[in-house]
């Protein structure tokens, strides 16, 4: 199985604060790698700031977290809120905790506007490779300079004190 993306893929991926399992999130950034994308690992213990951060400094499509230790409601949807609010809601964030992560806490991040949260079956159905491309293909869009006049869509998008641009709208 693999994936040939129709756009450069950016994705940021880290394990959360206070979090040092970070196993498996270095296998999945290594098979993000070889099925073409550009990943920027933070490591372990990062911070949703610091996270959020460096998402947008390198115009990244996606964030990939694992958090093994709890805490992960408040921390994707701290980390949201953020995006939104830094205006980078077109960021997309993906998440995995193995069995940590409950099937009702699933459903709440979903519901709160977390891309996707990766069960263990998830992975049972699709296996590694085929989590990860589900992430790559909901992440394959342009960004930043690749977006080739494609413009239109980012209109749509009108955040608090908004003014049209003649050459935008």
């Amino acid at each position: 199985m693999s994936f040939t993306p129709k756009n450069k893929i950016r994705i940021v991926t880290a394990a959360s604060l206070f979090d040092g399992h970070d196993a498996s999130i270095n296998i999945m950034r290594r098979v993000m790698q070889s099925n073409g994308a550009e990943v920027i690992h933070l490591g372990h213990d990062r911070s949703v700031q610091e996270v959020v951060d460096c998402a947008i400094q390198e115009d990244a499509n996606a964030i990939a977290m694992t958090s093994y230790q709890g805490g992960h409601v408040e921390y994707l949807k701290y980390m949201y809120d953020l995006l939104r609010e830094k205006g980078a809601g077109h960021i997309k964030i993906f998440a995995g905790g193995g069995g940590v992560i409950l099937p009702d806490e699933i459903r709440e991040l979903e519901a709160y506007g977390i891309d996707k949260i990766y069960s263990p079956d998830d992975g049972r159905a699709m296996g590694l490779e085929g989590m990860i491309i589900d992430l790559m293909t909901k992440s394959d869009f342009p960004t930043g300079d690749q977006l080739n006049g494609e413009v239109g869509h980012i209109c749509d998008k009108k955040p608090e004190g908004y003014r049209p641009v003649d050459f935008c709208c």
